[in-house]
């Protein structure tokens, strides 16, 4: 188990940063450049020095800011630090890359070398790799170090998507498999999707969230968190008196509902949660005039302002005239405060 609980002073704000990871969970940091998760990966990594903190791994403390302190130099803390840049000698040809933090060859280079897609590159120079070519080495030097802990800053930022995504699984499966803690880094949240079993929003140097990938984003604890994780908008929304879970409407926009009671309350509206036409039974419906549309994938992401609000979501098919009607599926709401509203207060007793 890694556990990390430390405070670290940056030019422009100290980070705060508490977390578990069990052995084999798989755990991302998602956020903004710049909120502070690049300075946890390397403070437990030994390379940055917090002004307050511990962190511990499989039962050895490697940072103590206590009496009396500890500081375990990074090469000898068992842990495995993969970086955007892969870091490959480029006067050694593969095999020996992989075996440079080991004293001899054997099976597990030819098994890990298989699993990694690369036991036809071992005698080839990193000059002539692809880029994804690279990053297999790098990670295959990780594995035969027997790392006690995975550490992934946006190792694969600059491949492209598809091979990003493998990249992403091939990491999750082979950690969950050893049973290493791992913690990514990244400010995409469709790798640390597809890569996490909990997730850690960070900003400004703070963790606002944590929980599993899909709590957080169908369930944002703040309107912050749910700007992060990808919500595109945010439009006025009440409570109804029938029960449902949220029923307003922006003023002007002719959406059903009332806006009563909920005066500064708003929903948010994830693009991928919108469905075109009316719908109360399923949420929250909103007529508004269309400013833009462009394709998006199979379908179309069209930008809509209603009253005061504006907000972009996806649809199936290109708009077809000035005003659309969609429903924001069972959006989350937000006080004036940007704090949740609790689904059983979202909701008005029934009449």
């Amino acid at each position: 188990m890694l556990t990390a609980d430390v405070e670290v002073d940056r030019r422009d704000f100290t980070v705060h940063a508490s977390l578990t990871v069990a052995a084999g969970e798989r755990v991302a940091l998602f956020g903004p450049s710049g909120a502070g998760k690049t300075t946890v990966l390397e403070t437990i990594a030994g390379l940055v020095w917090p002004r307050r903190g511990l962190v511990e791994l499989g039962g050895r403390v490697l940072t103590s800011t206590g009496s009396p302190a500890v500081e375990v130099p990074p090469w000898q803390r068992r842990v495995g630090l993969l970086r955007q840049d892969p870091g490959l000698f480029p006067h050694l040809p593969v095999r020996a890359n992989l075996l440079y933090a080991r004293s001899a060859a054997g099976a597990e280079l030819t098994a890990i070398a298989r699993q990694l897609g690369i036991d036809e590159l071992l005698p080839v120079m990193p000059a002539r790799l692809s880029g994804g070519q690279r990053h297999r080495v790098a990670l295959g030097r990780l594995l035969l170090a027997h790392c006690d802990a995975l550490l992934l800053d946006e190792p694969f930022a600059s491949l492209d998507e598809t091979l990003r995504r493998a990249l992403t699984v091939l990491v999750k499966d082979l950690s969950s498999e050893r049973e290493v803690p791992s913690v990514l880094v990244t400010h995409q949240l469709s790798d640390a999707q597809a890569f996490a079993d909990r997730l850690l929003v960070m900003d400004q140097g703070y963790v606002l969230q944590a929980g599993a990938p899909d709590e957080v984003v169908l369930r944002p604890a703040t309107r912050r968190v749910a700007e992060l994780v990808g919500y595109l908008g945010f439009v006025p929304a009440a409570a109804d008196g029938g029960g449902h879970r949220s029923a307003g409407s922006p003023a002007g926009s002719g959406a059903a509902g009332s806006a009563g009671s909920g005066a500064g309350v708003v929903a948010g509206v994830h693009p991928d949660r919108v469905m075109p036409g009316a719908d109360p039974s399923r949420g929250l419906v909103v007529t508004g005039t269309v400013e833009a549309a462009r394709p998006s994938g199979a379908g179309w992401e069209a930008d809509l302002r209603a009253g005061d609000a504006s907000f972009t979501c996806r649809l199936p098919d290109r708009p077809d005239s000035a005003q659309v009607s969609v429903t924001l599926l069972d959006p989350p709401l937000f006080a004036p405060d940007g704090s949740l509203i609790p689904a059983a207060a979202a909701v008005s007793p029934p009449a």
